[in-house]
């Protein structure tokens, strides 16, 4: 499954993984801790969401076992994500990357609309 995401265009690549573009679907796939995720815009929004309100900084600081991980499940996605605190760093860095090309892309196509009307 892998070598399909490898063909699809990368929108955002970090050292923790990648996000890919398939416009044939209108998904998003989500390489991440060696498993593909494939999600709808808006589960990946929901995603990059619910992992910006985990307060890293309480996690680092607390030392009860509990706060060792977190575990993230959302509607429109068949996996749960359990995570630890380096996990979750690496990951909201590379959803907020993803997010960050997703708007940028959106406005230029925005303003190139502009300027052909």
């Amino acid at each position: 499954m892998m070598h399909t995401a490898t063909q699809l265009p990368e929108i955002y690549t970090s050292e923790a993984g990648a996000v890919y573009q398939c416009d044939r679907h209108n998904r998003l796939m989500l390489s991440f801790a060696g498993k593909l995720t494939v999600l709808k815009l808006d589960a990946f929004l929901r995603l990059k969401h619910a992992v910006d309100r985990i307060d890293l900084e309480a996690m680092a600081s607390n030392p009860d076992r509990s706060f060792d991980f977190s575990i993230i499940t959302l509607c429109g996605c068949d996996r749960c994500f359990v995570l630890t605190l380096p996990e979750l760093h690496a990951l909201k860095e590379l959803l907020a990357g993803a997010k960050f090309v997703l708007e940028l892309n959106r406005m230029l196509h925005e303003c190139l609309a502009l300027t052909t009307v």
